[in-house]
């Protein structure tokens, strides 16, 4: 419904009722980011200079029998295959501000320009990883694309994890979507078992479930697959990954008349247990 008329009547259009703005601004909607909190990063300190990081994989051995009088062939825990962690992933987000613009403004351009820009480089670096789940546990899934995320689902992802010996040592996580969410806050032993624990959710860490033996994470930036999403359930050690530069900068530039905020950051992720992690399908992307 429109204002009727003001008295006098050009009190607006003649300038004397001045429009205002606000010192506050809407924030930008930013995707949960919790990939990289999920998977190994302690290969990062061996990265102090190259673009690679081998990862040794040593396999079991057989135990024999003693037979008196026999030597024991020795046995050979290091006939696994290296696994190469390639720093591949450089990335910026530049965030140009004029001087005018900052001497005029009311906005905190420094606080809103460095937080965009380190969100940026940050979903980048954890849509590489999520760009990984659709792999893990050889490719197949145990639901179809769009159906909803069961208990029967959920536990023949834990059964297939326990088969593999994964370990049950509190790194296993569960990365869903809001969708996938809501499907598991229908099964009442998932909400009996969180019933104390579950509370506001904070920087999209659900909270930890004995039932399915997992730390739940939700976030939207799963790659989506045609109906629903990959989502995984995966120990941390699936995937490596290390960042070698994480800058965050301010630069003048006067003969442009402008300030530089930017972000950039070196990273690299690859898998390298396959049987530490089983995708599945989420029901909406």
């Amino acid at each position: 419904m429109a204002l009727s008329a003001r008295v006098p009547s050009g009190a607006d259009t003649a300038g004397f009722v001045p429009e205002i703005w606000s010192n506050l601004v809407l924030e930008a909607v930013h995707n949960q980011l919790v990939c990289w909190g999920a998977i190994d990063g302690r290969w990062q300190s061996d990265l102090k200079k190259g673009d690679t990081v081998n990862i040794g994989i040593v396999n079991t051995v057989a135990a024999s029998e003693v037979v008196v009088g026999t030597k024991a062939t020795s046995l050979d825990p290091a006939t696994g295959t290296k696994v190469p962690l390639i720093v591949n992933q450089w990335w910026q987000a530049p965030v140009d501000v004029d001087y005018m613009t900052i001497r005029q403004s009311q906005v905190d351009w420094a606080a809103q320009a460095q937080r965009e820009a380190a969100y940026a480089v940050g979903k980048k670096m954890d849509t590489t990883i999520a760009t990984l789940f659709s792999t893990l546990g050889g490719s197949t899934y145990p639901n179809s694309d769009g159906a909803t995320l069961d208990d029967d689902t959920l536990l023949s992802l834990v059964q297939t994890l326990d088969e593999a010996d994964v370990p049950r040592d509190g790194q296993r996580f569960l990365i869903i979507d809001p969708s996938a969410l809501v499907d598991i806050l229908k099964i009442d032993k998932f909400i009996a078992a969180q019933y104390v624990n579950i509370g506001a959710v904070t920087n999209g860490i659900v909270g930890t479930t004995p039932v399915y033996a997992c730390q739940v994470r939700i976030t939207n930036n799963l790659v989506a697959a045609t109906t629903g999403s990959y989502g995984v359930m995966m120990h941390r050690y699936a995937i490596a990954g290390a960042a070698q530069m994480e800058p965050s900068w301010v630069k003048e530039y006067e003969d442009l008349h402008l300030r530089r905020y930017q972000s950039e950051a070196l990273w690299g992720v690859k898998e390298v247990r396959d049987t530490f992690g089983k995708a599945f399908y989420t029901r909406s992307a």
